[in-house]
């Protein structure tokens, strides 16, 4: 966006009574347009509509509208992880008559995926939107189901040896990727969607500088030999100029994220040979507070920098603790942005290129969970950009503050 003309629209704002704007009025500048000549992408989470829940939020045209006004990338906060994929719903699955011989030559049976229909009916409305999409997880030790780590996929009976469970892992990251981009040739010219996927999330522990002792897969294989094959075998099966992805969280702790470093480390010294492992970004989730420190974030960004990887932001929220002051808040994401634009990505060094607010209204953030309100203390959150009243998105004074911190590049 020209910044003489986003000046001139934030100036209008001011002296618009803010409760007569929603995200769609013309009057409300686009986040994405703000931030086109500067970040690759910027985006939001949301939730597709599953029978049952309250959320409908992707199925809705106040929210398609919305994001193809304010977003360039989306990321689905369930609909791509193993357990929607899979969706056995914690009961053994049909096993298919078709097998599968995987790299390591051990051939196995395979089971049935059946999430498939919200994938094809997500991906249309991207396609119609105009919108893209990070691919929201591959391998993870949570909302995976655990009966794809035993013995004929029944969980009564014990894990399967390493090397079944590493031609299982083969199978399912080559069925995921082979689908979506056959969904992309066969109806969007070839063009992707999904651009960026995360390979491996969560694996290192809170804490700690060491992997996640919990994890079925750490129990079959001790050792982060599932995590370079995860990146082994993305890259043999996604399209060359897809990014490959490490997401995590609490990455301004400083043991964590040695362990991080250390795990990013690994997966370069492993692109070789026949299956070569690719590493192209790190996703810091950034799940903060309000209290966060700037120069932890900054640490943070630069260290993984010196990786040689790129930085996506993707699961952006700023928890207001004790008490929502919307200067305060305000303030804080005006000041995170502009860290975040410090540390861009351009044609001379690597850099942040994406960043994802994770959700899109307070009233719907995983922060006011039973869980997430225990943890905070329980006091109700407000760390988005939006509110939700009567079914319209109003813009709060951060995303202003957001808005305003493109201008000043």
């Amino acid at each position: 966006m020209n910044k003489k003309i986003l000046k001139t629209a934030l100036f209008f704002l001011s002296i618009v009574p803010l409760f007569a704007q929603t995200w769609l009025d013309s009057s409300v500048p686009s986040f994405k347009e703000a931030y086109e000549n500067i970040f690759e992408n910027v985006g939001f989470a949301c939730e597709y509509g599953i029978k049952g829940w309250s959320e409908k939020e992707l199925t809705t045209p106040e929210v398609q509208k919305g994001l193809s006004k304010h977003a360039s990338t989306i990321t689905m906060g369930n609909e791509f992880k193993p357990q929607f994929i899979m969706a056995w719903w914690g009961k053994n699955p049909l096993v298919s008559k078709e097998t599968f011989t995987a790299s390591n030559k051990v051939t196995i049976k395979t089971p049935v995926l059946n999430g498939f229909a919200s994938i094809d009916a997500i991906l249309e409305i991207c396609r119609k939107n105009n919108l893209k999409m990070r691919g929201h997880v591959l391998v993870w030790h949570s909302q995976t189901e655990e009966a794809f780590f035993h013995v004929d996929y029944n969980t009564s009976k014990p894990y399967v040896s390493k090397e079944e469970m590493t031609a299982r892992q083969e199978w399912y990251i080559k069925t995921i990727l082979e689908y979506v981009s056959k969904w992309e040739k066969t109806n969007n010219n070839g063009k992707h969607i999904i651009w960026a996927w995360d390979v491996v999330n969560e694996a290192v522990a809170d804490g700690s500088s060491e992997l996640r002792k919990e994890s079925s897969w750490y129990k079959i294989y001790k050792s982060n030999e599932f995590i370079i094959n995860a990146f082994r075998f993305a890259n043999k099966y996604a399209p060359s100029d897809v990014l490959l992805c490490y997401n995590d969280y609490n990455c301004t702790d400083n043991l964590k994220r040695k362990g991080i470093l250390n795990l990013i480390t690994q997966i370069q010294k492993n692109n070789t040979g026949e299956l070569p492992a690719r590493i192209d970004v790190m996703g810091m989730q950034s799940h903060i507070s309000k209290n966060t420190k700037i120069a932890d974030i900054d640490k943070a960004i630069n260290d993984f920098i010196s990786k040689d990887v790129d930085v996506h932001i993707t699961e952006l929220d700023i928890a207001t603790e004790e008490a929502y002051k919307p200067e305060e808040l305000s303030k804080v994401y005006g000041n995170v942005f502009k860290n975040y634009i410090k540390n861009r990505k351009t044609p001379a060094k690597k850099g942040v290129s994406c960043v994802t607010i994770w959700g899109l209204n307070d009233e719907s953030t995983w922060l006011n969970s039973p869980d997430q309100i225990k943890w905070h203390q329980n006091k109700k959150q407000f760390p988005l950009l939006f509110e939700l009243k009567n079914k319209k998105y109003i813009p709060k004074p951060a995303f202003y503050s957001v808005i305003e911190a493109a201008s000043t590049l």
